[in-house]
């Protein structure tokens, strides 16, 4: 399967752009969308949000494209905005209230503004989607939307760039199987299609399925019927970061559906902020889905341009959001790359250029350095890094790429963990060369500042005995990670168990206090010293609280503990989750601290694998260390030992005195 790449590895190898291709209409072809040449087409845009919000309060429809198609557009990492499609929704005001510009038949208001706009955006060469935005059952509104299809379909069945998106998230998810769910949506659907069909017998149909347009998969086995004949009909699929956390039922139902149907991802998107189900990443989510959905020629609208609907690409400026956690750079820059990509008229080169050569990669303190050989062809657009935690499998596109044409520093890493990089060069009509040679390295960690997270996927149940007693408990997590609190992520999945452990430090000889808080159970355990053999537990949450919700039980809080600044304390979190909401935080309050989550500045990692007393006399002493050492040339100088912190098995005295202090309790 070719692998489409999509993003930049920097502003100096940004070609121009090509000019905006003609816009004819298009019609689903099997499972493609086809222009009338035969040629397939993918279309790469934006969505707008509510027309008439849009027009009146946020500065105006017009303006709002003509920031979204500014060649000259410097924001990000290459110059110029390049959609190819506008999704324009329109909010039922039945949904909303005090709203302007509302759809009313009996007057023309909602009309002429959406006639200018859809001029304005054919001018542009963009084709258009009219959305029905309704979230809702699809049952409670068949009146209001057939009124709002019987008024629009025929003034805009003339436009060969107009698409329509019957009713934008059909819930329908109380009728038992999801078979059950789409029958109920097809049923209202069918009778849209029809009325549309009556007056706009070529224009193209984007049609939804039920648990807010996830749920499509049944649609290839039970399909909606074209009156017209030959199914002009795309189905609609919506993901977000929530979602995307555990992909594989997602992707099953959209995989499924394609069997018979285009796709049109006419929702994604991201923030760093604010609705779980919309936090995520560039690393995490954006590329994944991007590379998932462009492997497929799926076509995407991403949501949305504004600065107070989100997830949100604009500050209130209307300068975009960049970053890791911000969609604004990051969708003009793929539209850019995808810019003379399956436009209508056909055809790109897909042939690839050389592959990069001589990588070479160096742990420089708690990162690592990448190099390697440029091959100075003269359509280069730059370079892909790519690494794994794993050799020779498990790759995955970073968002960090090089400053220049064959270096890149690698910060996002973790010390003491072995990492594996290969890299690929990627040219001006964005065709990626095949990997380079793999390299790899280790950086080392301080220890101080983290914690160690991990997690367990696929146990069901909410309580800590599920996790504790499961098989894969404590040896095989399903993943770690060292975090800079002691707090776990929100809206992570379902099914899963936590364990959060490390050292707690105190700053002050004193009394403390701890609370724990969690969705489902959670139980917080402490040390009267380093070993974790003495720890016993100290709270717990018996049911399930809100974020960061210290006293919905009594079990929550801690009785308050002596500690002694300068001695290191074993400190330790689990917690179950079942379904639906989920997090897991511990706090605490002492000598100069008010009630707070506690900051990686009183913490220090957990050493997987550690060592200590063999001999069980009490003391840790030199026969100990020999005891250690023996076991370590053991191991032919793995780091499972916790010594070799970069794992090139040679022992410094950096690594010996940064083990020593984790050792020693």
């Amino acid at each position: 399967m070719r692998r489409v790449l999509w993003f930049t590895a920097g502003a100096m190898v940004c070609a121009a752009a090509a000019l905006q291709g003609a816009i004819p209409r298009l019609h689903a072809d099997g499972n493609r969308i086809k222009d009338p040449e035969g040629n397939t087409v993918v279309l790469r845009g934006i969505s707008l949000i509510d027309l008439g919000f849009l027009q009146g309060w946020q500065g105006g429809a017009i303006n709002m494209i003509n920031r979204l198609t500014n060649s000259m557009d410097t924001q990000g990492q290459c110059e110029g905005w390049y959609p190819k499609a506008i999704r324009i929704p329109i909010a039922p005001p039945d949904s909303v209230s005090n709203w302007p510009y509302p759809f009313n038949p009996n007057n023309t208001i909602l009309y002429d503004l959406l006639r200018m706009v859809v001029d304005y955006c054919a001018a542009k060469d963009l084709y258009v989607i009219i959305d029905w935005h309704y979230v809702a059952n699809t049952y409670e509104h068949v009146d209001s939307t057939s009124a709002f299809w019987t008024y629009m379909a025929p003034r805009f069945a003339e436009d060969e760039h107009v698409m329509y998106e019957l009713f934008n998230e059909p819930i329908n998810n109380t009728f038992g199987s999801e078979a059950a769910n789409w029958a109920s949506v097809k049923a209202d659907m069918q009778t849209w299609i029809n009325i549309v069909r009556t007056y706009a017998p070529d224009t193209p149909l984007l049609v939804a399925g039920p648990n807010w347009s996830q749920a499509i998969g049944p649609m290839a086995s039970n399909p909606v019927s074209d009156p017209i004949g030959g199914n002009n009909i795309i189905a609609v699929s919506h993901i977000y970061p929530g979602h995307w956390k555990n992909p594989s039922w997602y992707q099953g139902h959209i995989e499924t559906c394609a069997a018979a149907y285009p796709i049109f991802m006419t929702e994604w998107g991201f923030t760093s902020s604010g609705d779980s189900l919309l936090i995520g990443t560039i690393t995490e989510y954006g590329m994944q889905l991007m590379d998932w959905v462009e492997e497929r020629g799926i076509s995407h609208t991403a949501w949305v341009a504004s600065y107070d609907w989100g997830p949100p690409m604009f500050y209130t400026d209307w300068t975009l959001r960049c970053g890791e956690g911000e969609m604004g750079c990051f969708v003009k820059d793929m539209l850019y790359l995808q810019r003379n990509r399956d436009l209508p008229g056909g055809g790109t080169d897909l042939s690839p250029p050389t592959c990069p050569t001589e990588l070479t990669a160096i742990a420089a303190g708690e990162s690592i350095w990448l190099d390697w050989e440029d091959n100075a062809e003269s359509d280069l657009f730059g370079y892909y890094v790519y690494r794994s935690l794993t050799a020779g499998s498990g790759y995955v596109k970073l968002n960090y790429f090089p400053i220049d044409y064959s270096h890149f520093l690698d910060e996002n890493v973790v010390g003491g963990i072995t990492y594996y990089y290969r890299v690929t060069a990627a040219d001006d009509s964005n065709n990626e060369s095949v990997y380079s040679d793999e390299v790899w390295a280790a950086p080392i960690d301080t220890g101080m500042g983290k914690v160690l997270r991990e997690w367990w996927m696929g146990i069901g149940g909410t309580a800590v005995h599920n996790l504790t007693s499961h098989a894969n408990y404590p040896n095989n997590p399903t993943g770690r990670e060292m975090i800079t609190k002691f707090e776990g992520p929100s809206g992570f999945g379902d099914n899963y168990g936590t364990r959060i452990r490390g050292y707690l430090h105190p700053p002050t000889t004193g009394n403390y206090t701890f609370w724990i808080a969690g969705d489902d159970n959670c139980q917080l355990w402490l040390s009267t010293d380093g070993s974790p053999a003495h720890a016993v537990q100290i709270a717990s949450v018996p049911g399930y609280t809100n974020s960061r919700e210290w006293t919905k039980y009594a079990a929550q809080q801690s009785d308050s503990i002596l500690l002694q600044a300068g001695v290191k304390y074993y400190i330790e979190a689990l917690h179950k989750e079942g379904a639906g909401g989920d997090h897991v935080a511990v706090a605490w309050t002492g000598p100069g601290i008010s009630q707070q989550v506690i900051d990686g500045a009183y913490l220090s990692r957990w050493f997987v694998g550690q060592y200590g007393d063999f001999t069980g006399d009490g003391d840790i002493n030199t026969r100990d260390f020999a005891i250690l050492v023996g076991q370590w040339l053991d191991d032919q100088c793995l780091a499972t030992a916790g010594l070799d912190l970069n794992g090139d098995c040679v022992i410094d005295l950096y690594e010996f005195a940064e083990f020593a202090r984790n050792w020693l309790p």
